[in-house]
C-alpha cells in the first residue's frame, strides 16, 4: 500500500461492456490485491449496458478506460468514433445458436422451419446471417420474432421462440439452469469469428496518457496471471465487488473463460494479445454482413504497444 508521503493515485475509471462477469475477473482481482496501487492508481469499475453506450461514454470523454466488442469498435472507428482497442479479452467469438433440448435442433439444417428470436442491431443476430450463409441455410423459411434482452431468456424459455442467438456462456449458461438445452452451435466453429471484448480508449488518451495506459495493462496482467493461477479466487473477486452476481453462474463461466480467451492465431501469446490475422478477418466480416466501410486497417482499430513486453 502507498505510504502517507507517497504521491496522490491517479483516478482511473473503467467502464465495462456489460454486467460483471468471469470475462472481467483479471480487472476485479487486479484491483482487489492492490495491483493497480501498486502502480499508483486508483481504479473506479463500473458496469455496462452493452459495448455501444460503452463506446459512446468513453468516446465522449465520460470515463478514461471502455471495455467493448473490438468489431462493435472497429464499426465505431469506421464512422468516425476516435477510438482504438489495447487488449483483446475474448478473442474467440462467443456468439452461437441456443436451443433447448426439446426443440428439436441439433444441426444448422434444424432451424429453418423454427422461429429466431432476435435482437434488432445485436452482434449476434448480424453474425447469425453471416452462419446461415456458411452453412447453406434458407433464411425465408425461417421466422424472426423481434425479442429485447430484457425478454430474450423468457422468450425462449417459454417456447415463444425455438432458438436465440447469444453468447454460449454465460447466455446458455443462465438458460441452461433453468432448462436443459443444446451444446450452443457456435459461430467460430463455421469460421465466423470476430473478435469479442477489448480494452480500449480514445485516440487522445492514447496520446496524454501513455504512461497510465502502461501501468495499467501492467496490472491488468498481473491480475489475469493471478486468475489464472486461482480461478476461484478471480470468481470471488467480482462476486465480492459485485453481490447481484452468482457465485454459481460465475464458476462455470470461469471454467468455460479459457477456450474464449485465445484464437488458433494468438494461441500461446500473453494475455491481451491480438493477432493481425484475427483483425483483418474482424475487419473483413464487418465489410460484408455489417456494412461497415472499407479501407479500415488492423492499426486503425488495435495497438499492442501497451502490453507489457512491447516495446
Amino acid at each position: 500500500m502507498p505510504s502517507i508521503d507517497a504521491a496522490p493515485l491517479e483516478k482511473v475509471s473503467v467502464r465495462l461492456d456489460w454486467l460483471p462477469g468471469a470475462d472481467h475477473a483479471a480487472l476485479f482481482l487486479a484491483k482487489e490485491k492492490g495491483f493497480y496501487e501498486e502502480q499508483g492508481l486508483d481504479v473506479e469499475i463500473l458496469s455496462g449496458q452493452g459495448s455501444v453506450p460503452t463506446l459512446q461514454l468513453v468516446a465522449s470523454g465520460n470515463q478514461t478506460i471502455g471495455l467493448a466488442s473490438l468489431s462493435a469498435l472497429a464499426l465505431a472507428e469506421s464512422k468516425g468514433a476516435p477510438v482504438i482497442g489495447i487488449a483483446g479479452i475474448m478473442q474467440r467469438a462467443p456468439e452461437s445458436v441456443i436451443s433447448l433440448k426439446t426443440s428439436g435442433i441439433s444441426k444448422p439444417s434444424d432451424l429453418e422451419g423454427k422461429k429466431f428470436g432476435a435482437v434488432p442491431g445485436d452482434q449476434a443476430q448480424r453474425l447469425f446471417d453471416a452462419y446461415a450463409e456458411v452453412n447453406k441455410i434458407d433464411m425465408s423459411k425461417i421466422k424472426k420474432i423481434s425479442l429485447n434482452y430484457a425478454s430474450m431468456y423468457s422468450s425462449l424459455l417459454n417456447g415463444d421462440v425455438d432458438f436465440i442467438a447469444a453468447w454460449a456462456v454465460p447466455d446458455g449458461t443462465k438458460v441452461n439452469k433453468v432448462k436443459p438445452i443444446n451444446p450452443p452451435m457456435m459461430f467460430s466453429d463455421s469460421g465466423i469469428n470476430t473478435l469479442g471484448t477489448g480494452i480500449f480508449v480514445t485516440k487522445d488518451t492514447l496520446e496524454k496518457k501513455a504512461d497510465v495506459l502502461k501501468r495499467f495493462m501492467t496490472a491488468t496482467e498481473k491480475g489475469a496471471d493471478a486468475v489464472e493461477k486461482d480461478p476461484a479466487a478471480g470468481v470471488a473477486a467480482v462476486h465480492a465487488a459485485n453481490a447481484e452476481t452468482d457465485p454459481e453462474i460465475l464458476a462455470i463461466e470461469m471454467k468455460e473463460l479459457p477456450r474464449f480467451l485465445h484464437t488458433d492465431n494468438s494461441a500461446g501469446k500473453p494475455y491481451g494479445w491480438v493477432a493481425e490475422k484475427d483483425l483483418v478477418q474482424t475487419i473483413s466480416i464487418q465489410e460484408k454482413y455489417f456494412g461497415m466501410r472499407e479501407g479500415v486497417k488492423p492499426g486503425d482499430i488495435f495497438t499492442s504497444k501497451f502490453l507489457p513486453g512491447a516495446e
